[in-house]
């Protein structure tokens, strides 16, 4: 089975697809994913038609917890994500 997330990346200002997963569930985790970095998910994509709109995906994501401290990102892609400067004061 292949499932795949839709969305919109403000930051690239473009539309993308996720990598394909196996399960359902894999796909609206990625999609809980991309919502926490300031993605908006349009639908994911499974066999047969099936599609999940944005209403169901974000209802999906208040009942199931993704990640109790979400890494900091700085982009909807995926790839290693930046931190923040640490400034430490001298003296």
């Amino acid at each position: 089975m292949s499932w795949t997330a839709h969305y919109f990346d403000p930051r690239l200002n473009r539309v993308a697809v996720s990598r394909v997963f196996a399960s359902k569930e894999d796909a609206l985790r990625q999609a809980c994913d991309l919502m926490l970095r300031k993605c908006v998910v349009r639908f994911v994509t499974g066999p047969n038609e099936e599609r999940l709109d944005a209403v169901a995906i974000t209802k999906w994501c208040k009942g199931h917890r993704t990640a109790l401290k979400p890494q900091l990102a700085t982009t909807c892609i995926r790839g290693t994500p930046r931190r923040p400067i640490q400034i430490q004061k001298q003296g």
